[in-house]
């Protein structure tokens, strides 16, 4: 049962910096994210939060947006922000709530001692934490493989122990990519191929040919500063040489079930070896991929067959997490139409979705979140 909690508020305007205190007597929804408002003015928070706010209001539970710094454990209260029927924000302080969108950037979540002190304070004091970090990508492939129903859809994956092993791999394959297993955006991934004149082609946000022991000695300098996993290359799909893939973008509804809220594909740069767009990718439409896989006479799955392999793999996964809400999937699609999951992505980036598509996850995000009540 959901007990009603008293907060203390206070409104925030540039005229009454303190304004004039308010109470609220209701169950609060928390996001815990270092994007906060700016009290003076209504629009400073990003539109994407914006949305989340009138959603949960729209459901009758209020979003309170707090920074992880301030959480006090020893009273167990928050600080943090409200958006008001008038569109002001309101400033003040607050029981913990008992669902807690935690939504940190990755590069925070691993590297601030207090981001994870705060984690624990609100597990201890029995607060749900929705969307926890994943296993790193060691842990989460070996997840998945346990999968019978995903297993079909990985390209072969393992943890990278040595540097001669690249040449080992590619002797059973075109191409191997290798990504660091705390990696994210795309960062660290270089694709190597072995040339018919016996050098190999790495491609990591440059192109460069190197002999057999420049290569080694380039993975054995990457293995010292990071662990990373090798992965069979695939022959996906390309237009004009820039690589193409497929990001599903999936919330969990009132059921608990997955649902997908966008579909997009992704175009890298040309002769680049990954799709990312804060690595200079872009993004097209279903239609504008369909339109070019004809000219280039391949058939194109449908959206519901790639949809239902991000389906899966979001399913085989949230039995270790089980509040897992949102994910960002990379599907591939090869020339032959076979389509593979290719990465998870746990803090997928909203670039990619409408306001539309946003409105539709917030609300299925929000029923989720009552089932944790």
């Amino acid at each position: 049962m959901v007990r009603p909690i008293t907060v203390s508020f206070h409104k925030i305007d540039a005229r009454t910096p303190q304004g004039r205190g308010s109470r609220l007597n209701q169950p609060l929804l928390g996001l815990m994210t270092t994007d906060l408002p700016d009290p003076l003015r209504k629009q400073s928070l990003s539109p994407t939060w914006l949305l989340l706010a009138e959603e949960g209001r729209a459901a009758g539970w209020p979003v309170l947006f707090f920074h992880p710094h301030h959480v006090q454990a020893g009273s167990s209260t928050v600080r943090g922000y409200l958006l008001g029927e008038n569109g002001a924000w309101r400033h003040g302080t607050a029981k913990l709530p008992q669902v807690v969108i935690d939504n940190v950037f990755v590069h925070l979540a691993r590297t601030d001692v207090r981001y994870a002190a705060t984690k624990r304070t609100l597990l201890q004091k029995g607060a749900q934490v929705v969307n926890p970090r994943l296993p790193d990508k060691r842990g989460v492939w070996r997840t998945l493989l346990q999968s019978a129903a995903v297993r079909p859809h990985l390209p072969e994956t393992a943890a990278l122990q040595g540097a001669d092993e690249v040449e080992r791999w590619l002797d059973r394959h075109e191409s191997v990519f290798l990504k660091p297993v705390r990696g994210s955006k795309g960062r660290g991934v270089a694709r190597i191929t072995h040339m018919a004149d016996g050098r190999y082609a790495v491609t990591d946000g440059r192109e460069q040919v190197l002999g057999a022991a420049a290569l080694r000695r380039m993975v054995a300098a990457r293995l010292k500063r990071e662990r990373h996993l090798i992965q069979q290359g695939l022959s996906l799909i390309e237009v004009d040489r820039s690589k193409i893939d497929l990001r599903v973008v999936l919330y969990r509804d009132g059921t608990g079930n997955w649902r997908p809220v966008a579909t997009v594909p992704r175009v890298g740069q040309t002769g680049q070896a990954v799709t990312n767009l804060a690595q200079g990718g872009r993004t097209e439409t279903l239609e504008w991929l369909r339109e070019e896989l004809r000219k280039q006479r391949l058939t194109m799955p449908t959206r519901e067959q790639i949809e239902q392999v991000a389906i899966l793999t979001a399913e085989a996964l949230t039995p270790i997490r089980p509040t897992l809400a949102f994910l960002g999937i990379d599907i591939g699609m090869t020339t032959d139409g076979r389509l593979y999951a290719l990465d998870i992505n746990p803090r997928p980036g909203r670039q990619v979705l409408s306001m539309e598509d946003r409105r539709n996850a917030y609300k299925y995000l929000i029923g989720f979140c009552k089932t944790l009540l």
